[in-house]
């Protein structure tokens, strides 16, 4: 059993050696280091496309969502704060308010991504799919023929898995631009929601100036005169406030008439996104400023 066992042992590796020296004699060795080569860039690919459609769904609905805040808040804006403004500065003066806001959309990511090429656009020599044909021209070839296929066969899929991993790296690029403008429509919508905040705040207190000027009107003349409805006799900080506010208005006006681009290509909707939210922030600020100064 044991000088059976050695022989047998013997015979595998040399059956072994010999199909090494055949597979490097026939280029079948180079063949498979590129198939498995192939393989594996198609699996990573397919896998990091998958990846990348699933975010660009994600980061799409997430844009999406700021957008609708956005137009909500400018809606919001024009078609209810302005006109309570314009009706209540009514009884002093006149504040022209349009009814018509920009509505912004967004349609998604613009990057095509390609797909990775076929075995059969690729290989010049398949042993695996025909091994018949390709051993025999190993052997009328003496080699020659099938080696040199097999070796121009793999750098086509050296080039390819290059192609590949730029596509890849583009993906990865477009998902930091949507990110980042995920990330700058996020802080423009809570401008808008913190300017909607402190309109509403400063609408209050309009109120209490105007139902201030009305008990007074009432209280000498015993009805409501529009020459006794004048800022000028209110309190200097009532005073103060109002004026704040007509600028402020303005100021929020200019926001809401803001148009964000967002049709071309990412980069670009990146960039005019990234303007668009420094005016804004600096706008904001000026608001502040006019408030804190009332």
């Amino acid at each position: 059993m044991g000088i059976f066992g050695w022989i047998g042992r013997k015979a595998k590796a040399v059956a072994a050696a010999i199909s090494r020296g055949y597979k490097s004699f026939s280029g079948q060795a180079t063949f498979e280091e590129a198939d498995r080569m192939y393989e594996n860039i198609k699996k990573r690919f397919d896998e990091h496309k998958a990846y990348f459609e699933r975010e660009v769904d994600s980061l799409s609905s997430q844009i999406d969502k700021h957008v609708q805040s956005i137009n909500k808040s400018k809606e919001t804006i024009k078609t209810d704060l302005f006109p309570a403004f314009a009706e209540k500065m009514r009884i002093l003066k006149d504040v022209k308010v349009e009814q018509v806001f920009l509505k912004e959309l967004f349609e998604g990511s613009t990057l095509k991504v390609d797909s990775m090429k076929s075995k059969a656009d690729l290989y010049l020599i398949d042993f695996k799919k025909n091994p018949i044909k390709s051993n025999a021209l190993a052997i009328i070839s003496f080699g020659f023929y099938t080696r040199k296929k097999a070796k121009e066969t793999k750098e086509r899929v050296i080039e390819e898995k290059k192609r590949l991993e730029e596509e890849m790296a583009r993906m990865d690029s477009e998902l930091t631009k949507l990110r980042a403008i995920r990330d700058a429509l996020e802080t423009i919508a809570k401008y808008y929601d913190s300017m909607i905040e402190l309109y509403v705040a400063l609408l209050t207190r309009l109120d209490n100036s105007i139902n201030f000027l009305m008990i007074r009107c009432i209280s000498f003349a015993h009805k409501l005169v529009h020459e006794q409805m004048s800022i000028k006799l209110l309190p200097k900080s009532q005073q103060a406030e109002i004026m704040a506010m007509v600028s402020i208005s303005k100021i929020m006006k200019a926001m809401v008439d803001k148009k964000i681009t967002l049709d071309g290509k990412t980069e670009a909707i990146r960039t005019n996104i990234n303007l668009v939210k420094e005016e804004l922030r600096s706008q904001k600020e000026e608001i502040h400023k006019f408030n804190e100064a009332a």
